[in-house]
């Protein structure tokens, strides 16, 4: 057996998985589930007046159906335990049905935080221009092509797999042999060519592309707020700012704020997957082999990860979002 396989060997990855990372999940999917329901039931109480407020609105949905599907692959996980010959290939089934769609709504999540992150920055440069730019049409519009692009993208990953009735058999002590279907997951021959194409294009280069454009609006908007800091009122004195300069009001320098939170909680949890992506491209042969249960777990850290991401916006609208703070104690009055 090799170094990895000692280090990693089966009963450890699913000690693992048991003891840490499928009751992590699920307690954060339960937490995610109420915590977006509770975003949505907030910014509905606000009302949807602007694009604003429809991008978080979208987001809480897309983090909530994201939520959502980890909590359904996590009971998958338990009953492929409990009843492990029941006929029907629990984890399979779930890994099928439910864990690729998680991964499509993850990504459109990082895009429309990347959208809203955008509009943060026109906020910056063209106030004036803003309302007629991001208009709540041309929101859903967006919103609307973003799902559109990664489902699109997610189609073909079905099209190469098969959920059908498999016959084993098996030799009893008296010699007799009993046939049992399982209803599990098959793979065609265009499988691991379209997972190829997939991940490249859609799980790396959109992925990538999108994290870039948060991190040049993440720089602008620090770079926003400090100069806008910098800017003191006095009673008797008029504004004194740099030219060409805009000066963010309380109110914007508040959003500026919880967009700036947003897209740090995604960085930071989109990081641990992207050095994951890298060991990959300098380790052809990381998922197999003797770093097979090294690279399954590296992953599930990843997916821990992206569910903490999608439960986590509500505390950062608690934290920095004064009104969404006091709509949300009326909730409960």
């Amino acid at each position: 057996m090799s170094p990895s396989s000692d280090i990693f060997d089966d009963f450890l990855l699913e000690a693992l998985r048991v003891t840490f990372i499928f009751p992590a999940n699920f307690i954060l999917s339960v937490v995610g589930v109420l915590t977006n329901i509770f975003n949505m039931l907030v910014q509905m109480r606000l009302g949807l007046k602007s694009s604003m407020a429809i991008g978080i609105f979208a987001l809480s949905v897309t983090d909530l159906v994201v939520t959502f599907l980890q909590l359904v692959i996590s009971v998958c996980y338990v009953l492929d335990k409990i009843y492990p010959d029941y006929g029907i290939d629990f984890w399979a089934v779930g890994v099928f049905v439910f864990s690729w769609a998680r991964y499509m709504f993850f990504f459109v999540s990082g895009w429309i935080t990347t959208t809203i992150s955008i509009e943060r920055c026109f906020c910056v440069v063209s106030p004036f221009q803003v309302r007629t730019i991001f208009t709540k049409k041309r929101c859903v519009a967006a919103i609307l092509f973003i799902y559109a692009v990664h489902f699109s993208l997610i189609v073909p990953i079905y099209a190469v797999q098969k959920l059908i009735w498999t016959s084993t058999s098996s030799c009893e002590d008296n010699q007799t042999v009993t046939s049992m279907f399982t209803f599990t997951i098959v793979f065609t021959e265009e499988f691991i060519d379209v997972q190829v194409i997939l991940n490249n294009v859609y799980a790396i280069a959109l992925s990538v592309t999108s994290q870039c454009i948060i991190i040049v609006c993440t720089i602008w908007m620090i770079y926003s707020l400090k100069s806008s800091a910098r800017v003191r009122v006095d009673e008797n004195q008029a504004i004194l700012t740099k030219p060409n300069f805009t000066v963010l009001s309380e109110r914007e320098r508040r959003m500026v704020k919880v967009v700036l939170g947003l897209v740090i909680l995604l960085t930071s949890c989109n990081i641990p997957r992207y050095a994951i992506i890298c060991v990959y491209y300098f380790l052809p042969g990381m998922n197999a082999g003797s770093y097979k249960n090294l690279s399954d777990f590296l992953w599930d850290i990843s997916d821990l990860l992206s569910v903490i991401n999608c439960s986590s916006n509500f505390f950062v609208y608690l934290l920095l979002n004064v009104n969404f703070k006091k709509t949300l104690a009326t909730l409960f009055n």
